[in-house]
This record gives C-alpha cells, sequence and structure tokens, in this order.
C-alpha cells in the first residue's frame, strides 16, 4: 500500500532540524524516499534552526541564543507557503540547557504557522524522527521487509491532519 500526500502536483516539505556540516546526502536520499512515498511531484527541506552543527546535540551550545531560531522562521514561512503537505523530522531529542525553551517556542511557532495554512502533516510513527533514525525505526519494527516498504507502514498522517 502506497500512501498518498495527493496527487503528482503535491509539494513535500521535509522540517529537519539545522543545516548539516557535510553534505547531508543520505538525509536527502531519505528525503526523497519520504517524496516517493508519498506520492508527491517535488519535496524541499527546511531547518527550524539556523546554525549547522555537526551533530543536533550541538544545538544545546549554539542554540543559547534565539537568534538561530529566530533567523530559521523566514524560510520556514517562505517554504510552508508552498507545500501541500509536511514532514515533521527534526528528530526527538530535546535540546539541553536555554536552547531547550528556544526549541519549544520554535515548535509552538511552526504548529501554529503549520495550522495556518492547513496543510497535511505526516511523521514516521508519530514522532518527529530525523530520516538519519528511520532505517532503526522501521528494522525494529518491521525486521523482514525492506526499508522502503516498512517507511510506508510507519510514515503516517499525524492525527488530525486532513489528508491532501
Amino acid at each position: 500500500m502506497k500512501h498518498r500526500a495527493a496527487d503528482q502536483t503535491t509539494s513535500l516539505l521535509v522540517i529537519l532540524s539545522n543545516p548539516p556540516t557535510t553534505s547531508g546526502l543520505r538525509t536527502l536520499q531519505r528525503v526523497e524516499l519520504a517524496r516517493k512515498t508519498l506520492g508527491c511531484a517535488s519535496v524541499a527541506t527546511a531547518n527550524i534552526f539556523s546554525i549547522p552543527t555537526y551533530r543536533t546535540d550541538g544545538v544545546s551550545a549554539v542554540g543559547a541564543n534565539e537568534a538561530g531560531w529566530l533567523a530559521a522562521r523566514p524560510g520556514l514561512s517562505d517554504a510552508l507557503s508552498v507545500a501541500d503537505a509536511v514532514v515533521l523530522a527534526y528528530g526527538c531529542q530535546e535540546p539541553s540547557g536555554t536552547a531547550r525553551q528556544h526549541f519549544r517556542d520554535q515548535l509552538s511557532w511552526l504548529a501554529e504557522e503549520i495550522e495556518n495554512h492547513g496543510i497535511s502533516t505526516w511523521m514516521v510513527a508519530g514522532r518527529p524522527r530525523h530520516p538519519s533514525r528511520w532505517h532503526r525505526h522501521t528494522h525494529a519494527a518491521y525486521p523482514d521487509l525492506p526499508f522502503a516498504e516498512a517507511l510506508v507502514q510507519v510514515l503516517l498522517p499525524v492525527g488530525g491532519a486532513k489528508e491532501a
């Protein structure tokens, strides 16, 4: 069974944590698989935090100042304005310290923006797992299925979100 976010004119937005310091190739390959799984014509990414870090736990240090969070908002707003569906994939672990409250404020703002745009929203098994963690989850949940087939089973609409 293939999920459908909409028809082939649908634009998918995958919302990640922050820009990588590497090419991000593996993440982009998983983003492309999400596009195919949902049957979308195009895909884009945006980040909830604007400053690159090598690992997401680096956000705790550089995210203590709200500037990096606020700087991400215009790009998110622009991306949301043209998206028909969104996959939340910024990761499940909150940053620590002062960055935690900025993170929570950003997610509240993001939820309001998604609601205002009326965009269908998807996550892997009800959590905003980063694409680098999708295979780990699908293998645990569906060890006998190939990754792409297992992703179909776990990339699901968020409760209350309308399927386009």
